[in-house]
């Protein structure tokens, strides 16, 4: 090794190159100050880098870049010796030194100048480095576009400027994109995707920001001034994708949370509030967009509170189903019971309206369900132990299960296991919206038939085409909602509500299916739905969901 590297400006040099650099302009900075500590002892007169590196997903385009790292004015030579190096994504690095002028560097210094170039290379590299690793944090490098920690980065360097309560923070998922994935490959999906994301970044400005959370959630922090155009703009935005193939034609609207960031206290406000306006806009399925309110935060706190402590409910036996009786109208003889799901937690009982609804939302009702059939087919079993006649238990059953390849073997495996004969149980299916995809209903119900098991169809007339459940399907039992069922003053007076229910009910006759009255409560509307053929009644007029003990015992007692 030379003179050079054992002389204190050569610790300098190597002090200076090594400091950490977080910028192209930091690191000539400190290459240029560590070339300038050595330049008397190798007689240094000039320095240049010059850099072509190819585009990359880290890389949005080729970069070719050239500087001069040291000069000293009208001092060096014309003799060059340059060293080229490799980057570890094919670009070209190349470090030339000039000696001063008239000076010629011998076997020795030429030695050390290689290692000074590839100490200089060093710290480029490692800038660049730091630069793709920085990009690959805060982008989604599938479309080219910020992600959280780069939407996070924008909004902390707003926030600390004071600018923050410029802007509006939106937090927004793609309608119908499932169709897109259901009709199209998964690279061509993915090629949409780009398409959509381009027109996203066509349609903010550079002091604003779009950026993917993942999958087709997006956030974005948009000017004040330019928010009606922006939620307007991805309200309905339309793609025309084609390939050699054909051409499909796509139409995009969003469920969109936004929040005004007046009054932010810390960065991670900005992201709470807005996926809470979110999660409000999906829950009421609106196509308008939802301001955050602070009244929204303790909803979501109970929905989050109740959703974390389910599984645990689950696993400690919290959930106890109670059975309201339904009896044959024509002689009050008890027939079977409906199996209803409550929630003591804590010490206190809480009622499904509570709950209910919030798994629905997050799908975890499917496992309560598979709970409740369980439950009611262990009550079963032990009134078979005991020689008790059967009464037919009624189970509903999400409409989130619709789907489940494996619903019914799920079904069967659970009343099996308990030795239950299959006529015993009946599952409740709701009719709704969701439902008029009437072939996979059609098929679910056949499938449930063919096991010997009956359904029906709860809260009929709520839906959207319940003449087209009664069209498509097979259904055995009709349970028409309690808001069709006429009260006492409607019974007396023949009002429209008594019009409707006797077509609903004269119409399922024909049809040979049975009908269930529940919500049922007064003497009166007891006589009058026997009058009208109804064959079951269920409701308060008899008695209110029993516990498991208490319905054994109305069970005994056969009849009301």
């Amino acid at each position: 090794m030379g003179a050079l590297f054992y002389k204190d400006e050569m610790k300098q040099f190597l002090d200076i190159i090594q400091r950490l650099s977080r910028t192209s302009d930091e690191v000539l900075l400190n290459v240029r100050q560590a070339i300038a500590c050595v330049e008397d002892i190798i007689h240094i007169g000039k320095v240049t880098i010059d850099l072509s590196v190819p585009q990359t997903k880290l890389r949005a385009q080729v970069q070719n870049f050239s500087s001069v790292l040291f000069l000293k004015e009208g001092v060096y030579g014309y003799q060059p010796v340059a060293h080229s190096f490799r980057t570890g994504d094919g670009g070209t690095v190349v470090i030339t030194f000039y000696a001063m002028d008239g000076y010629l560097w011998d076997e020795e210094e030429l030695s050390e100048i290689k290692i000074l170039s590839n100490l200089i290379f060093c710290a480029f590299r490692i800038e660049n480095m730091n630069s793709l690793l920085d990009k690959a944090v805060t982008t989604d490098l599938s479309v080219d576009m910020p992600n959280v920690s780069g939407f996070m980065r924008f909004a902390t360097e707003k926030f600390a400027r004071g600018l923050l309560e410029e802007y509006i923070g939106v937090y927004f998922n793609i309608h119908n994109f499932k169709y897109v994935n259901n009709i199209l490959p998964y690279i061509k999906a993915d090629e949409v995707m780009g398409m959509y994301v381009n027109m996203l970044k066509k349609a903010i400005s550079s002091e604003e920001i779009v950026a993917r959370l993942g999958g087709d959630n997006f956030v974005a922090l948009i000017n004040v001034e330019n928010i009606e155009r922006f939620i307007a703009y991805i309200s309905n935005i339309n793609i025309v994708y084609q390939n050699e193939e054909d051409e499909k034609k796509f139409n995009f609207n969003a469920t969109i949370g936004a929040s005004k960031l007046k009054d932010i206290s810390r960065i991670g406000e900005v992201m709470h509030r807005i996926s809470i306006a979110y999660q409000v806009a999906r829950q009421q399925e609106s196509t308008e967009v939802v301001y955050y309110k602070d009244e929204y935060y303790k909803d979501v706190a109970k929905q989050k509170e109740i959703i974390a402590g389910f599984q645990r409910g689950l696993e400690q036996q919290e959930f106890v189903v109670h059975y309201q009786p339904k009896v044959m109208a024509k002689d009050k003889t008890i027939c079977g019971g409906e199996a209803l799901v409550r929630w003591k937690r804590q010490g206190a009982l809480v009622y499904p309206i509570d709950f209910i609804p919030i798994l629905e939302r997050d799908g975890s009702i499917c496992k309560l369900d598979f709970y409740v059939l369980d439950k009611a087919c262990s009550l079963l079993e032990d009134c078979m132990k005991n020689g008790l006649d059967l009464p037919r238990i009624s189970i509903n059953f999400s409409r989130k299960h619709i789907g489940n390849p494996f619903l019914v073997k799920e079904i069967v495996k659970i009343i099996d296991r308990h030795k239950v004969p299959h006529e015993y149980v009946e599952i409740e299916l709701t009719e709704s919206e969701d439902f008029r995809d009437y072939i996979v209903m059609a098929k679910l119900i056949e499938a449930l038939k063919a096991e010997g098991i009956s359904t029906s169809i709860d809260d009929f007339g709520t839906g959207y085409s319940s003449l087209n459940m009664l069209k498509m399907t097979s259904i055995d039992i009709l349970k028409i909602d309690k808001s069709f069922i006429p009260l006492k003053e409607e019974c007396d007076n023949k009002k429209k509500e008594c019009i409707m229910f006797e077509n609903i009910a004269h119409l399922a006759k024909e049809l040979g299916v049975m009908v269930v009255a529940e919500g049922v409560e007064t003497e009166s509307q007891y006589e009058y739905l026997k009058q009208m053929g109804c064959d079951i009644i269920q409701g308060y007029y008899f008695d209110k969901p029993l516990t498991p003990e208490e319905f054994v015992e109305k069970v005994k007692m056969v009849t009301y």
